[in-house]
């Protein structure tokens, strides 16, 4: 059979081409190979940013889940309320930056960059989502707000400080040991004299403290938390009774005795202390006294 120069130039053409698409097929398969190659030698680092990432999820969450708690104290938070006053937080910790090698400098940009960001007008028996959100802080507020904030720069800069909210009758304030064994008073009601990191300053701080507890303790007419010394710590997990407790006082003074009862049995539900049965019994009575409530 003969074939035309015609047919024979249209075959070559398709080998041609055949030829290409083989080509273009391997050099395809080389480049998905490749990858797989670059993909298996490089997969470390896609572990590690995972691992990362996740553990900075986890101490968000950690840390929104115990702001939600002290945001709780405040009278009638909505979610809306609270999901911005907890961003503000995260944001100021995000930006907030650390000198890795130098935790004393550290923690004074700390004292005063939450000064001057949050805490704008003292006012007792604040909420804690007033401090947040307007500004408006007591020491109790202020201290916790610090407290929170040291557990995040802590983990942040792998720092090995310790620090402890120490309560008197009528006061909070957090004092800090650093890893050189130097100390640290964070008096949250004070921007010009509350940072104290002199050995002099702390020790007069602290008898000045000592003395007004003892005064404290013969008026009868406040009401008193239950330990009268500077050892009453409070740990972050217990600090929302204090935020319940707080406001109940304010409803109390207010003659607001049906919520001032609701926030002392809150306070009671995070911490069982005297103070708090005081507040419900005394609150319980005033409504009776106002037939508010009945005798059961």
């Amino acid at each position: 059979m003969k074939h035309s120069k015609h047919q024979l130039s249209y075959r070559i053409n398709v080998l041609l081409k055949l030829n290409a698409l083989l080509f273009s097929a391997k050099s395809f398969l080389f480049l998905v190979l490749h990858l797989f190659i670059l993909a298996i030698l490089n997969c470390s680092s896609p572990v590690f940013a995972s691992s990362t990432t996740s553990s900075n999820s986890h101490n968000e969450h950690k840390m929104s889940s115990r702001l939600s708690s002290f945001l709780d104290a405040h009278d009638s938070m909505t979610p809306e309320m609270k999901e911005i006053a907890i961003q503000k937080i995260i944001d100021f910790n995000e930006d907030f930056k650390i000198s890795p090698t130098n935790e004393s400098k550290t923690l004074r940009r700390l004292f005063f960059a939450v000064q001057e960001t949050f805490l704008k007008e003292y006012s007792l028996y604040s909420s804690f989502f007033q401090t947040i959100d307007s500004g408006k802080y007591d020491c109790l507020t202020g201290s916790i707000l610090y407290a929170v904030l040291l557990e995040e720069i802590k983990q942040k800069g792998n720092f090995d400080y310790t620090y402890q909210l120490v309560q008197t009758p009528t006061h909070v304030f957090i004092k800090i040991k650093l890893s050189d064994e130097n100390e640290m008073i964070f008096e949250s009601t004070s921007l010009d004299n509350g940072f104290i990191a002199t050995p002099k300053g702390i020790n007069f701080y602290l008898n000045q403290q000592a003395k007004k507890a003892k005064e404290e303790t013969q008026n009868g007419s406040i009401v008193l938390l239950d330990n009268q010394s500077l050892n009453n710590l409070v740990t972050l997990e217990t600090a929302s009774a204090l935020l319940y407790f707080n406001q109940g006082v304010l409803f109390f003074n207010q003659r607001k005795f049906g919520k001032s009862l609701d926030m002392a049995k809150k306070a009671l539900f995070f911490d069982k202390r005297d103070a708090f049965y005081d507040l419900a019994s005394i609150s319980s009575q005033e409504l009776r006294k106002n037939n508010l409530i009945t005798e059961k």
